[in-house]
């Protein structure tokens, strides 16, 4: 058991320190459009002052025309955004970077069709509760579709 002190809040968090997993159960698919969409599988409820650690593995498909980006969305309150972006593109070329604050989607741009990405974060939310949702379009609006894949997660605890 672990019992942590959340000095925002002033209150104390219980966690089992076990994470908790979300799986997307079916392909999500975007054809034709640059605008993000929601993964509703990974979606993550944070409260007020809430803290959480996170961790998403994202297997996708594009081509080269459409590429893919995505985007964390978080509640409009945070004060603590960091994630570290891992992984490999669509042509098999290393991610790596951090991110520390919410922004524009982030674009992936190679010649190929199977990605995978690896961001592993923490927030902590201020005085509005909401959700952390996963999103994602393609780069450039093609008929080929751009997917995230069935079996995609994300592992999550507050803290």
């Amino acid at each position: 058991m672990a019992f942590n002190s959340n000095a925002t809040s002033g209150g104390v968090v219980y966690s089992a320190q076990e994470p908790i997993t979300k799986v997307v159960t079916a392909d999500v698919s975007v054809a034709s459009s640059t605008t993000l969409v929601d993964v509703s599988d990974l979606d993550l409820r944070v409260g007020k002052y809430e803290r959480i650690n996170f961790k998403y593995n994202i297997f996708y498909n594009t081509a080269a025309t459409p590429d893919f980006k995505y985007l964390i969305d978080t509640p409009a309150s945070l004060t603590t955004y960091r994630v570290a972006q891992n992984g490999c593109d669509h042509a098999g070329g290393a991610l790596a970077s951090i991110i520390t604050a919410e922004g524009s989607a982030i674009a992936i741009t190679a010649s190929g069709t199977d990605g995978c990405l690896q961001l592993s974060g923490t927030i902590e939310n201020g005085a509005t509760a909401g959700d952390i949702k996963f999103q994602f379009a393609q780069n450039t609006s093609d008929a080929t579709a751009a997917k995230v894949l069935e079996g995609s997660s994300v592992q999550y605890y507050r803290f």
